[in-house]
């Protein structure tokens, strides 16, 4: 198991695209602390008016979004009090598309044939490339943190912290990086199913990108039609990502925890009993 890890980091530091990805990631930290600054100094004082307006029209639609903890001016932007945001950046994206080129290139080029005909169990081949992605999800995320605090720092200061401030970041921030592998372990499953680099790029955007809409789009159409209240994003991983950024309550976080845990375990048994029972080609 320990030489399958080693072989798979090694051939992920030598893959061009681990790199170029990983200096995207850091460009898209530094733009979302600029872009976010630029927004506010061109907004002015309309911020909070916007903001009320946007959790009027949410609440109407029945839609379980909150703006809570979005700073209402400029001068309220700091390092510490957008930390959390960091993150729940934008590496979820970047995961989706470095684990499909990674798990769907070694079923293009055979690796994967090549590494199950010498007596490596498909479990373990399973497991291993899942431990390599999460631990690059950990580094995405770990950069991205750092290189946006860094660009933040510089331009509003870190600002005032409490007593409490480290502890809860670390909690928090180990429950961000717990839905991050929770993602992580999709991508891996889908990325096993299909096979393919094209497919299964496909299949953890699409997913990513519209899971969330589609449940978001059912709970506004129960609350038009039925006049009910449905709270199903609550239990997906992006949704408990942005409900921690969000001064979370402890069952918010005994949620989000769960949630982690179950999207991390349920994709790897599924990814797992599939890739037993079919034949590598």
């Amino acid at each position: 198991m320990l030489n399958l890890i080693r072989n798979d980091i090694f051939k992920l530091k030598k893959a061009k695209y681990f790199w170029i990805l990983l200096i995207i990631n850091i460009l898209l930290a530094v733009g979302t602390v600029c872009l976010l600054d630029f927004t506010y100094k061109l907004a002015g004082d309309s911020i909070e008016a916007q903001l009320s307006q946007e959790q009027a029209a949410l609440d109407d639609a029945g839609m379980n979004v909150s703006v809570e903890g979005i700073p209402t001016g400029h001068d309220q932007l700091s390092t510490s009090s957008q930390m959390l945001t960091f993150f729940a950046g934008n590496t979820t994206l970047l995961m989706a598309v470095l684990i499909s080129l990674f798990v769907g290139s070694e079923f293009n080029n055979g690796t994967v044939k090549i590494i199950a005909s010498r007596n490596y169990s498909r479990l373990k081949i399973y497991l291993s490339k899942l431990f390599v992605g999460i631990l690059a999800s950990v580094l995405f995320t770990l950069v991205f943190v750092l290189a946006a605090t860094m660009t933040a720092t510089a331009l509003w200061g870190f600002g005032d912290v409490s007593g409490s401030y480290a502890s809860q970041l670390l909690l928090k921030g180990a429950l961000e990086l717990l839905l991050g592998a929770s993602y992580v372990s999709l991508f891996v499953m889908f990325s096993f199913l299909i096979r393919q680099n094209g497919g299964s790029l496909a299949a953890n955007i699409c997913f990513l990108e519209f899971t969330s809409l589609v449940v978001t789009l059912g709970e506004m159409l129960i609350h038009h039609f039925l006049g009910r209240t449905v709270t199903l994003s609550d239990y997906l991983p992006d949704m408990c990502m942005t409900a921690l950024t969000q001064n979370p309550d402890r069952n918010t976080l005994l949620r989000a925890a769960l949630v982690g845990v179950c999207f991390l375990l349920v994709p790897t048994l599924v990814g797992a009993a599939n890739f037993r029972k079919k034949d590598i080609k």
